[in-house]
């Protein structure tokens, strides 16, 4: 419906003008043809963001849904309250910069969703999940500076306080967190490269204790004068990693 609506009155809006710069004034002079390319513009952005987020971090689990849309609508709620501080026009930029302000918090909830996950059990997937999360951290954090960064650049050229202040404020503040969580998944990425070295050595020092008893029994039955090799001797291949114990992030002093 959006983008039928949206074509009808391009081509409306072409048919009645003759050049591309008439049309274009006839859309932006018009607050239902602005409402319905806003509403397009919108429904495309939603769709692009889904791909987005099917792509970086596969199907949402029912809680994570369900705490997003409780922390975007408290989110909104404070934006709203803080729009009233500051005095500006409510156009068309100002919805966009209060789409990317969203849509940077949401993104960041989910990154550090996932990076908690990390923290409590393995991925099934690691490659691809350590990809996927690797990339979608560093888009956030790229995201939120080039915003931060654009939104301070235009509040010291225009040299007066309006409502991009508070997108300077909500963008700093998303680039300090979205920059924490990245740092924080580095962290699990060294204890997980610490533990699978550790695991490592607790196999090797398991298997030396196998081949130390399996000389000893042989040893010993050699001695008592019995012939050939004995039975049920333990083998280097039955050692099971789930019963090692491995000391992991306690014992830092190991590192």
């Amino acid at each position: 419906v959006s983008v039928t609506l949206a074509a009808g009155v391009i081509l409306k809006a072409l048919h009645q003008r003759s050049n591309f710069y008439a049309a274009a004034v006839y859309l932006s002079q018009s607050s239902a043809n602005l409402m319905i390319l806003t509403n397009l513009f919108l429904v495309a952005t939603g769709y692009f963001l889904y791909g987005a987020q099917r792509l970086l971090y596969g199907q949402l689990r029912p809680i994570e849904t369900e705490q997003l849309y409780e922390k975007a609508w408290f989110a909104v709620t404070e934006t709203c309250l803080a729009m009233t501080i500051f005095r500006g026009e409510l156009g068309v930029w100002f919805l966009v910069m209060f789409v990317c302000l969203l849509v940077g918090k949401v993104w960041g909830w989910i990154g550090e969703g996932r990076v908690e996950i990390l923290e409590q059990q393995p991925p099934a997937n690691p490659r691809l999940f350590h990809g996927r999360l690797a990339t979608s951290l560093i888009l956030s954090v790229t995201f939120d500076a080039l915003m931060l960064d654009y939104a301070v650049r235009t509040v010291l050229e225009s040299a007066r306080a309006d409502m991009m202040v508070m997108f300077g404020f909500e963008f700093a503040i998303l680039t300090i967190l979205s920059t924490s969580t990245l740092a924080r998944y580095c962290i699990s990425l060294v204890e997980i490269y610490i533990k699978y070295r550790q695991k490592l050595v607790k196999i090797a020092e398991r298997r030396a204790e196998i081949r130390a008893d399996r000389e000893r029994a042989i040893r010993e039955h050699r001695e008592s004068g019995a012939e050939g090799i004995p039975d049920n001797l333990p083998d280097e291949a039955d050692v099971e990693e789930m019963e090692l114990d491995i000391p992991g992030w306690e014992e830092k002093g190991r590192w």
